[in-house]
């Protein structure tokens, strides 16, 4: 688990950490893209969960999710995919 938390609020000096689970697979373009996208955010603390190493999620998420990776999922709202994580940085963030 990697946590970025040094991205503050200006509003408030409280600081503002997103959680997100992000199901992935090795050698994914886009999960690379999703990751480092997260990471120039700065708040957010990533679970990944890679779906090559722990193969008894993958009929879970193919089943609730989708059949594509990665799958992301933040503060418990499933967000989709890269585009999706995109369109949600850009309205929320």
């Amino acid at each position: 688990m990697v946590a970025y938390t040094d991205k503050q609020d200006t509003s408030s000096d409280t600081i503002r950490v997103n959680t997100v689970t992000m199901y992935t697979k090795n050698n994914c373009e886009f999960c690379e893209k999703a990751k480092n996208l997260l990471h120039s955010s700065k708040n957010y603390v990533i679970h990944e969960v890679q779906l090559d190493k722990e193969p008894q999620f993958i009929d879970s998420v193919k089943e609730k999710l989708g059949n594509t990776v990665p799958q992301i999922i933040i503060n418990g709202v499933h967000v989709g995919g890269y585009d999706n994580l995109v369109e949600y940085l850009e309205k929320w963030n």
